[in-house]
C-alpha cells in the first residue's frame, strides 16, 4: 500500500512538472508572439509613416522648391526637414534631381573621364567601378548608361552601406544623377555644374556670357535670357538641348530612426509621363 502510495505521489510530481513546463513554454510562445505582433506593428507604423510623407513631399516637390525661393528670395535645389511621428524620427532630404549634373550627359559628352570627374566631386568615400549598360548608345539619352548607385560603385561595398560608420546614404547624389531627361535646370544648378556641361558643346564664351547674365538676374525665364545673352545662334540652340528652367524629376532620401536603428530610403519622381512614375532607388 505504501508503495502504490508513493507511485501515486511521484506520478503527481510528475504531472505538476509537465504542466508547468507546458504553462512557461506556453507564457514563453505569448510572450514572443507579442514581441512580433508589437514589432509588426512598428514596422507598418514606419511603412505608413514613410508613404504618407512621400505622398505629402514629393508630390509637392516643384510647390516646396518655389515656396522656399519666395521665402529666402534665392533658388533651392534641396530642401532639408525633420518629422516626428510617434516613436520614429524622419529626416528628409528633398531635391531637383535637374539641378544636379546628370552622369548620363557625362558619358554622352565626355565619357567615362567625364563621369569619373563628377563623381569625384561628390566627396563620397566609396570606391568607384564604372558598369554602363552595353546597350547603351553613348549618342542617346536611352537606355541610359547608368541607371542606378550600382552601374556606378562597387555592388559588393554598397551592399552593405547602411552598416557603415562615419556614412549616410543620404550622401549619395548629392551632386550628380542618374534619372531625369538630361536637361540642366539653370536658374537651380551651381556654376560649375553648368559650366561644365555646357562646354561641352558650346564655346566658354558664351557660357561665361550666360553665366555672368544668369547672376544680374537669377529669376528671369531660359527662353528671355538666351534672346538676351550675346552669343551665335548655332549656341542657343545646342544649348536649349541640354539646359532647362522647369524641371520634372524630383528625389526624396528618408531617414527612418526608431530607437537606435535606422532605415534608408531614395524615391525619384518624374512627371515627364501625364501620371508620373515612381522609382525606388535604394
Amino acid at each position: 500500500m505504501q508503495t502504490n502510495k508513493g507511485f501515486v505521489l511521484l506520478l503527481v510530481l510528475v504531472m505538476l512538472a509537465i504542466a508547468a513546463l507546458l504553462t512557461t513554454q506556453t507564457a514563453r510562445r505569448s510572450l514572443d508572439q507579442a514581441i512580433l505582433a508589437a514589432r509588426k506593428q512598428e514596422e507598418l507604423q514606419r511603412r505608413w509613416g514613410e508613404i504618407s510623407l512621400r505622398h505629402a513631399v514629393l508630390n509637392r516637390a516643384e510647390i516646396l522648391l518655389q515656396t522656399a525661393q519666395l521665402q529666402d528670395g534665392i533658388p533651392h535645389s534641396t530642401i532639408r526637414g525633420v518629422v516626428k511621428l510617434g516613436a520614429a524620427t524622419y529626416e528628409l532630404v528633398l531635391a531637383d534631381e535637374q539641378a544636379k549634373m546628370n552622369l548620363n550627359v557625362a558619358y554622352r559628352y565626355g565619357k567615362q573621364a567625364a563621369v569619373e570627374q563628377a563623381l569625384f566631386k561628390e566627396e563620397v568615400l566609396l570606391p568607384v567601378r564604372l558598369k554602363p549598360d552595353p546597350k547603351a548608345d553613348p549618342n542617346k539619352l536611352y537606355p541610359p548608361a547608368f541607371a542606378s548607385w550600382g552601374h556606378l560603385y562597387d555592388f559588393v561595398f554598397l551592399a552593405d552601406i547602411g552598416n557603415r560608420q562615419n556614412f549616410r546614404p543620404s550622401q549619395l547624389g548629392f551632386l550628380t544623377t542618374c534619372w531625369g531627361n538630361g536637361q540642366l535646370n539653370v536658374k537651380r544648378a551651381d556654376t560649375d555644374t553648368i559650366r561644365m556641361t555646357c562646354e561641352w558643346v558650346v564655346a566658354p564664351q558664351a557660357v561665361t556670357a550666360l553665366l555672368e547674365f544668369r547672376q544680374e538676374n537669377p529669376t528671369m525665364e531660359f527662353e528671355m535670357a538666351l534672346k538676351k545673352v550675346d552669343m551665335l545662334e548655332r549656341d542657343r540652340q545646342l544649348l536649349r538641348r541640354i539646359l532647362t528652367d522647369r524641371s520634372r524629376c524630383h528625389s526624396l532620401w528618408t531617414t527612418t530612426t526608431v530607437l537606435n536603428q535606422s532605415w534608408h530610403r531614395l524615391d525619384i519622381k518624374t512627371s515627364d509621363s501625364a501620371e508620373g512614375m515612381h522609382i525606388r532607388a535604394y
